[in-house]
């Protein structure tokens, strides 16, 4: 009879157990032995065979078909201000006598602190070679960019070059880039920021071609906000909807955070991006992306932001359709590879529930966390407990787990209720 009861009790929480057969496929890992901790970064096969938007149905399982410990989280860009700081703007002639590096010791006055006090030049004519001289002497940080202001002045497309220097003798180049400033029938093109090398210079240089005296300020920035984090990307295909309105699907839980052109040349192309809200739809962005060649440099613009995951969108576009593409920061499975491999990444199941956390505390350990993590990939997919996993569970089979399980309980107090009351009547 005891033994009936155990049965009873036990049969309902060995069927609410995970198992790799709960799961309708996987992904088996490929692992770096003699690391406590693996670290997989989700690739977009992953976030396609998930049918989670909370990647819920995501589990690690050994060899033996054992749940190990696991661990989600996603690594964000951090709203980050860039600090910005003005910079002293002074014009200088840019003509250089024997193809040497540029000395504009000559032309300028510096305080015993280094920071230049004044050009002893007089206005440039028109047509003359120009370059700007930037004082960043007061700065004790490196620079990530320089950001400049264009004058009330029509479009340009501006190629410069930026020299650092310590001693404003030698000089060493730091950057280059294209700017550019721009009305188009389909959209703003705004390219403002030169990237730099990130060392720290006392003065900057920049020359062009062109017409620098459109340039009226210059900022320095010291903070890039995506420092250190490497964005994925994936093509979109979608339907169209409408005139200009194209249709698109993506899996439910990537983590889209800016749609961009693809690898096109000379495409400029203005868009809104919709996102279903009832019965209609409602704007979550607009703005102008563009990609384009000058002079044999490539000038792309940063793409639009958004804040996914968005499942089901629509984009109107302003222009002629080009290929898009979308890009996001990928979720990080952290696991504890116990017991022997291989080990399997299993998905597709929309009625499992979340499992305990049981690495969250640990990571969060100032000494655990630090530790290095093995590396591991996903190898060659495998087919689990079939498409018949990714169907909703019924109501009824929960229901009669929980009153099996119920009975089970009630069976055992009813037992336990007798032997106490037969201890009571042999004394």
């Amino acid at each position: 009879m005891i033994f009936i009861v155990l049965l009873a009790v036990l049969v309902p929480f060995s069927a609410l157990a995970s198992s790799p057969m709960d799961f309708a496929r996987g992904y088996l890992l490929e692992t770096q032995e003699e690391f406590a901790l693996q670290r997989l970064e989700l690739p977009f096969e992953v976030y396609n065979a998930s049918v989670r938007a909370d990647l819920g149905d995501l589990r690690v399982f050994n060899a033996e078909g054992a749940e190990v410990p696991m661990h989600l989280r996603r690594s964000e860009a951090r709203p980050v201000a860039a600090q910005e700081v003005p910079l002293h703007l002074f014009r200088v002639s840019s003509r250089s006598e024997g193809g040497q590096d540029y000395d504009v010791r000559l032309q300028v006055r510096t305080s015993d602190h280094g920071a230049v006090l004044e050009t002893r030049m007089t206005s440039l004519p028109a047509g003359t070679d120009q370059a700007l001289l930037l004082d960043a002497s007061a700065g004790t940080e490196a620079l990530a960019a320089l950001r400049f202001e264009l004058g009330a002045s029509s479009s340009a497309f501006i190629r410069v070059d930026v020299r650092g220097s310590d001693d404003l003798f030698s000089w060493r180049t730091v950057g280059s880039g294209v700017l550019a400033f721009m009305e188009h029938q389909n959209g703003r093109i705004l390219q403002n920021r030169i990237m730099l090398d990130g060392k720290r210079w006392k003065y900057y240089l920049v020359t062009g071609q062109a017409d620098l005296s459109l340039l009226e300020a210059a900022f320095a920035e010291k903070i890039s906000s995506d420092s250190g984090l490497t964005r994925r990307f994936a093509p979109l295909r979608g339907v169209r909807a409408g005139d200009g309105t194209y249709e698109y699907v993506l899996p439910p839980a990537l983590p889209v955070d800016v749609l961009d052109l693809a690898d096109v040349e000379n495409a400029v192309l203005g868009v809104k991006v919709l996102v279903p809200s009832g019965d209609e739809w409602r704007s979550i962005g607009a703005g102008s992306l563009f990609r384009m060649n000058v002079d044999g440099q490539l000038l792309a613009g940063p793409g639009l932001a958004l804040r996914g995951p968005h499942e089901r969108f629509r984009i109107v576009m302003q222009g002629a359709p080009v290929p898009l593409r979308v890009g996001w920061l990928p979720h990080e499975l952290v696991f504890m590879p116990q017991g022997a491999g291989p080990f399997t990444l299993a998905m597709g199941n929309p009625s499992i529930k979340r499992t305990p956390d049981m690495l969250a505390a640990m990571l969060e350990d100032n000494q655990i966390g630090a530790v290095r993590l093995g590396t591991a990939t996903i190898a060659e997919p495998v087919v689990l407990g079939g498409e018949e996993r990714l169907l909703q569970e019924r109501s009824y089979t929960r229901f009669v787990l929980w009153t099996v399980l119920g009975l089970g309980v009630i069976l055992l107090g009813f037992m336990a209720w007798q032997l106490i009351a037969a201890l009571d009547h042999k004394k």
